[in-house]
């Protein structure tokens, strides 16, 4: 199971990828078979909810589950489903359905914190996402304490949430989102040339520049009276993203 994607301006749902599948397994009627079934189908599901093709990703991991009823992927899927046409009971029930057949995968711990995050749940998320980013097995726990702060910020809490930024920067100091949360947290605190280092360090750790880094770029050089530095985001912004909202959100600028 992936991780939840993090944007740069904040948490987005959690997404399965699928990754590629040439056939399917063999002799269904067999135990170790039927768990491969399962996962298969629930890389299907997810596959199709991804696609928007929710009635197939339905069935699918309803077949998965079948298949498997501790298949903790597949009851992860059924709450990204759930959560995507609007039914959040059904997601938590589902997500916790998850936790239950796997209580300490960090990857269901982190999905599920990011459905609650989002939910107006921040503080109950913060356990699991800390759960799962201190898990020696998980593999991106920059990403998950990068989530904590997200949503600690959301409280807010600020000291809290620079906390866990920080934490992440120490475990991997290029990582682009924790980078850009720190850049925000300073422009926050009226520490402006603090934030122009981190939106500097952004732009060399970054593979493709951001709207939003890029606004956070102007308003932060016009704090500091850099008004050249402040005209170049500002262009920028405009030649990459002509359309996007914080292109829009220039013209609102004092």
């Amino acid at each position: 199971m992936n991780r939840p994607i993090l944007a740069a301006g904040g948490l987005l749902a959690a997404l399965l990828l699928a990754g590629c599948i040439s056939s399917g397994p063999q002799f269904p009627g067999d135990k170790v078979s039927m768990t491969q079934a399962s996962q298969y189908n629930t890389q299907l599901g997810m596959a199709y909810l991804q696609q928007g093709n929710r009635d197939l990703a339905m069935q699918k991991l309803q077949k998965a589950i079948k298949q498997n009823p501790d298949n903790a992927d597949a009851y992860v899927g059924l709450g990204l489903l759930y959560d995507s046409i609007g039914d959040t009971d059904k997601a938590q029930d589902a997500y916790e359905k998850a936790l239950d057949k796997a209580p300490d995968d960090p990857d269901v711990q982190n999905n599920y914190a990011v459905f609650l995050c989002q939910h107006g749940k921040q503080r109950k998320s913060l356990k699991y996402f800390l759960e799962a980013a201190q898990n020696p097995l998980y593999s991106t726990p920059d990403a998950a304490y990068t989530n904590a702060g997200v949503c600690a910020s959301q409280i807010p809490d600020m000291k809290i949430a620079e906390q866990y930024f920080r934490k992440a920067l120490d475990i991997n100091p290029i990582f682009p989102g924790a980078l850009y949360q720190m850049a925000r947290v300073s422009y926050r605190q009226k520490k402006y040339l603090q934030a122009r280092a981190f939106i500097e360090r952004f732009g060399s750790a970054a593979s493709h520049p951001r709207p939003e880094v890029l606004l956070l770029g102007v308003k932060t050089e016009r704090a500091l009276g850099n008004m050249q530095n402040a005209a170049m985001y500002a262009s920028k912004l405009r030649k990459l993203f002509p359309n996007s909202p914080q292109a829009q959100q220039l013209e609102q600028l004092p």
